[in-house]
């Protein structure tokens, strides 16, 4: 029989070993495609927050931006309905993160839009408190990184609401009358410590 040290110390045990565990790209839940319980959501979303870190009204105020999202990044001079389209996008969180995760559920999850393929995800890795990164080759959307202190002090619903902001509000057209220059940047980016803001290369396109 156990005595109660023994039997605390098992438990212990038990729990430091579950909590070391963490998804892989196989077993993330995917909360669009029947596991949005396990995301803490209500129904089918575009959120998955396993371990709770954000409240549900957080959740559902960064799932309602992303609802959007698709239409408030649509190139509206193209008349082609892929070149048109907006890009779908989710936000999860997960432990220990990293680009290679990123890129690899951007993957896993690729038949999200089989059609034209502008699928992205920001993931959210609570070891290291950074946000990765990654877009479909074929969606317009280039990744900058800049601010620091939303990320690194846990406002991880400012962050994220601010990046979706940004991507709205660089849809409309400067007045200058001058063409903007794309910034470089690859698909897939690691973003340290930060919020990062988004430019869309569909702005260049509108230009030429």
């Amino acid at each position: 029989m156990l005595t109660t040290s023994a039997l605390l110390l098992s438990v212990f045990t038990i729990s430091a070993l579950g909590a070391e565990e963490d998804y892989t790209v196989d077993t993330y839940p995917n909360p669009k495609k029947g596991s949005y319980k396990e995301c803490n959501l209500r129904s089918a979303g575009l959120v998955c927050d396993p371990y709770e870190t954000l409240s549900e009204s957080e959740r559902y105020r960064i799932n309602t931006q992303l609802v959007t999202f698709v239409t408030k990044t649509e190139v509206n001079n193209n008349k082609d309905f892929c070149s048109k389209k907006g890009t779908d996008a989710m936000f999860v969180i997960i432990n220990k993160g990293s680009q290679d995760f990123a890129d690899g559920l951007r993957q896993h999850w690729s038949n999200i839009d089989t059609q034209c393929g502008r699928f992205g995800l920001l993931v959210l890795s609570l070891d290291d408190r950074r946000v990765y990164g990654s877009f479909d080759e074929r969606s317009p959307i280039t990744i900058i990184a800049t601010e620091e202190n939303h990320i690194q002090t846990g406002l991880y619903t400012t962050a994220i609401t601010n990046i979706l902001k940004e991507v709205a509000d660089s849809m409309t057209p400067q007045n200058s009358g001058t063409t903007v220059k794309p910034q470089t940047t690859t698909k897939s980016s690691q973003i340290q410590f930060s919020v990062f803001s988004i430019i869309l290369a569909s702005v260049f396109a509108y230009f030429l």
